[in-house]
């Protein structure tokens, strides 16, 4: 079983390879410049794409920006000059395009990572950039089910924009540790002596 595990291994990291070597240098910088300079960052996504959203939210908190989690009960109204992240592999998620326009409505600036440039949301977002993963929706494009390879994709883009940022806002891992939550809910006895990090 080993030789076939790895070649499924090889096979989603080739598939990973090649779609993130689409992204241009500029859609990536341009990416970056908008994060380095809003004030405050709201991201969204559905399923498993919100949980990628949630985790670039997280370490967007780490580096000393302030991000925010659509959906979440402390999540403040967006305003002129903030900054909309949207992860959507199909672009066109109804709830998604909704909270777009909202976030247009006020002047907001919004940016989606999507596999669709022609898309209801790239259509209203201000910077698209495209990862030509396939998607849920798609019956070919990836040995993977559904919409893992955009999913994948997007974690590995954001987490590769998290990299840079530490450079230009001159933030280091003790301060993004020092940032990290420290503060949580106990739920079993056993938690109070494991040391969870992210």
């Amino acid at each position: 079983h080993y030789p076939l595990r790895r070649q499924r291994q090889m096979c989603i990291r080739d598939r990973l390879k090649g779609t993130l070597s689409h992204v241009k240098d500029e859609e990536f910088d341009g990416f970056a410049s908008e994060v380095t300079e809003a004030s405050r960052i709201f991201v969204a996504g559905k399923g498993r794409s919100g949980f990628v959203a949630n985790s670039f939210a997280m370490r967007l908190n780490q580096l000393g920006k302030q991000a925010f989690v659509i959906g979440e009960s402390t999540t403040p109204s967006i305003q002129k000059g903030d900054l909309f992240i949207v992860i959507s592999g199909s672009g066109s998620t109804e709830h998604l395009r909704l909270l777009a326009d909202k976030a247009k409505s006020v002047e907001a600036e919004v940016v989606l990572l999507t596999t669709k440039l022609d898309s209801a949301i790239g259509e209203i977002a201000d910077t698209v950039v495209e990862l030509p993963a396939g998607t849920k929706h798609d019956a070919t494009g990836s040995d993977q089910p559904l919409g893992s390879l955009f999913e994948q994709s997007s974690q590995i883009f954001l987490d590769s924009v998290v990299i840079g940022l530490m450079t230009q806002l001159d933030v280091d891992e003790t301060t993004m540790q020092n940032n990290h939550a420290n503060f949580c809910l106990l739920y079993t006895s056993d938690a109070a002596d494991e040391e969870d990090s992210v």
